[in-house]
């Protein structure tokens, strides 16, 4: 006579029991996603609002020899500054400097500067030249190369020249604009990849003229 044997069986655990080493994994990659992208929106927010860059510590007189020009300083409401009157002719060009600095705490791309913003085909303005790190160099005036993006760091100057060039049909000669200014300067950068763009306070107001007789065959 056989006698048959059964293994013993295993207890059958409890539904919730049974599911819930399938279910751990599933909420952990949930939960990292979720921390992930609050990571990744807060990074958005912040480089979307954040200005990290200001006028540097370096100011610059204009220095083109072909340029006509006279400083006067200024200093009012506890702002310093200069302000640089420049007499031209029609189609003439000229460069001027000045220094950029970054007050954040991450690096920062600097893509372009200037451009016809606020004065249409009368001024234009590009960057030609610039030094990316000002405080390597005693001399603020050397070490200048062409200009291309360059990484500015956190605390880090550096000073770009810029190329105006007057347009053919510019004259300034109305009683109530006898010049054209600026002293703010369009900036084109990156932060964490992001694209911004902002204006920069050069410290230095710029002016163009029009030199006795430029607007004589205008008249």
């Amino acid at each position: 006579m056989k006698t048959l044997t059964r293994p013993p069986q295993t207890p059958v655990r409890p539904r919730a029991v049974a599911e819930a080493p399938r279910r751990w994994p599933k909420r952990l990659v949930a939960a990292v996603i979720a921390v992930a992208l609050v990571a990744a929106t807060g990074l958005v927010v912040w480089a979307n609002h954040v200005e990290p860059l200001t006028g540097g510590s370096v100011r610059f007189v204009i220095a083109d020899r072909a340029a006509d020009v006279t400083v006067r300083s200024v200093e009012a409401l506890g702002v310093s500054g200069t302000i640089q009157t420049v007499q031209t002719h029609p189609g003439q060009t000229f460069t001027y400097r000045f220094s950029i600095r970054n007050d954040g705490r991450v690096p920062v791309q600097i893509v372009d500067v200037g451009g016809e913003t606020g004065h249409g085909s009368i001024v234009t303005r590009r960057p030609i030249r610039m030094e990316p790190d000002l405080t390597s160099d005693l001399d603020p005036n050397t070490g200048f190369e062409p200009f291309a993006p360059f990484t500015l760091g956190s605390g880090q100057e550096a000073g770009i020249e810029m190329l105006v060039t007057i347009g053919n049909g510019a004259c300034f000669h109305e009683p109530g604009q006898p010049y054209l200014g600026w002293y703010l300067e369009s900036v084109t950068y990156k932060v964490l990849g992001i694209t911004r763009h902002g204006w920069l306070d050069t410290g230095s107001e710029i002016r163009v003229t029009s030199a006795p007789g430029a607007c004589d065959a205008k008249a």
